[in-house]
């Protein structure tokens, strides 16, 4: 501590600038990590904002696919019963495919519709 007495005010001056050296490369060391770190933080809050939006994209596709593929079964089912019905021999035969294809629709129990699921060919 003997020299601190014998510094003349230059090198109290030197001392002083070292000092306000050390202070402000801290501080700028300190502020860059601080600004690394938010970046960061934010390359990571977009990446999952990405990520979220990427998922619901694919379901809202997925909820596509499938509305597009029931309604391909609906007009698929829908055709083949104009067909059957235009080109039934009787009113009997008609009422049958019509019922034929209302129970292809319906996921109920209904017995008579498990009669034509099981044989759609046998009419009550």
């Amino acid at each position: 501590m003997r020299w601190l007495r014998t510094l003349t005010a230059t090198g109290w001056l030197a001392l002083a600038c070292l000092v306000l050296l050390l202070t402000l490369l801290t501080w700028c060391a300190s502020s860059d990590r601080q600004d690394a770190a938010e970046t960061l933080r934010r390359t990571q809050a977009d990446k999952a904002l990405a990520d979220g939006r990427t998922a619901a994209a694919q379901d809202a596709g997925a909820i596509r696919d499938k509305a597009d593929a029931r309604d391909q079964s609906t007009t698929t089912i829908i055709t083949q019963a104009e067909k059957e019905i235009r080109h039934a021999h009787d009113r009997n035969a008609a009422a049958d495919a019509a019922r034929r294809s209302v129970c292809q629709f319906s996921d109920y129990r209904d017995p008579q519709c498990a009669v034509f699921r099981s044989d759609p060919s046998r009419v009550d």
